[in-house]
């Protein structure tokens, strides 16, 4: 798998305060001058069907590396994250903020191209991730 510089960042919709979906957007924004960022549907747009094709099928079936910012519960970041892992050994990063309860199961995922990092502030949050993909292509060009 060669890496192009695709990257989806998954989060809470739902359940998730305003400002931290802004942060989010924002986030997505900063990545934009070196990284093809996917969005997703959200909750307003389209079917549930079409949130689940273009969420699944598109965003994680084709991105590099899949963004999973853990901060808040959500049901659809779950299943995302495990179909990333488990169904398509997809490079991921799970993100959460130091003071957020996370569950263990996601704390436990034991993959190959897995990692699971704290964040102080969600501006830290860009670097970390451009951290890991260059750690990403680093170890695949090693292989």
């Amino acid at each position: 798998m060669s890496l192009s510089k695709k990257i989806y960042i998954g989060c809470a919709l739902t359940s998730a305060p305003d400002t931290f979906k802004a942060a989010v957007e924002t986030i997505k924004a900063d990545l934009r001058p070196e990284f093809e960022v996917f969005d997703f549907v959200g909750l307003v747009d389209g079917t549930p069907a079409d949130v689940y094709h273009w969420d699944i099928q598109r965003c994680v079936a084709e991105c590099d590396l899949f963004v999973a910012i853990c901060d808040y519960p959500a049901i659809g970041l779950g299943y995302e994250l495990g179909y990333a892992v488990e169904k398509l050994a997809k490079p991921t990063l799970a993100l959460a903020h130091k003071d957020a309860h996370i569950t263990r199961l996601v704390l436990g995922v034991d993959a190959p191209f897995y990692s699971f990092k704290r964040y102080e502030s969600i501006e830290a949050v860009p670097g970390l991730i451009r951290k890991y993909f260059s750690e990403i292509k680093s170890k695949e060009q090693r292989q």
